[in-house]
């Protein structure tokens, strides 16, 4: 696999990253799906001397960004996400369905790739897990607290088997 195209588009992605934030931040958690015939992103991060993470799409409202700037951002996010998945899928290596980026502000970054179907997948129940996961956020509404609650609970359980 060619490690440059790899370095490059990973310098892409933490700069479009960078650039979307409008302040200071240490650390950052992204998600990105490829399926077919569509794709998405979204991240997270940290503000510098703040706990709390803020979501990627409350920015404009946060900051009073115009939607188009954000969107445009986010197209260019997308497209560098694609650009990755490209590269896996032209060296012959098995593309992979999402990743998570852990990206921290002095550079350093982790970079976990997943393969599983997610062709039924609910798109709102996976990022409910992922911003568990990753983030340890949990849910507002009540459906979704009882959704990530069965599904703590049926991992726990496959675990003990």
């Amino acid at each position: 696999m060619s490690e440059e195209k790899l370095k490059v588009v990973y310098h892409e992605i933490a700069e479009l990253i960078n650039d979307t934030i409008p302040e200071k931040w240490s650390e950052v958690y992204l998600y990105g799906e490829i399926a077919e015939g569509s794709q998405t992103a979204y991240f997270y991060y940290y503000p510098e001397g703040n706990g709390q993470p803020v979501y990627s799409n409350n920015i404009p409202d946060l900051f009073h960004i115009s939607e188009e700037d954000y969107k445009k951002l986010w197209h260019q996010l997308l497209d560098s996400i694609q650009k990755l998945w490209k590269v896996f899928k032209d060296d012959g290596q098995e593309p992979w369905t999402n990743l998570t980026i852990h990206l921290n502000h002095s550079g350093k970054f982790k970079v976990h790739f997943n393969y599983d179907d997610l062709s039924n997948a609910n798109p709102l129940e996976q990022k409910t897990i992922w911003a568990y996961k990753h983030l340890g956020i949990l849910p507002k509404s009540k459906s979704g607290k009882k959704f990530l609650e069965k599904y703590l609970q049926t991992t726990e359980e496959n675990n003990q088997e």
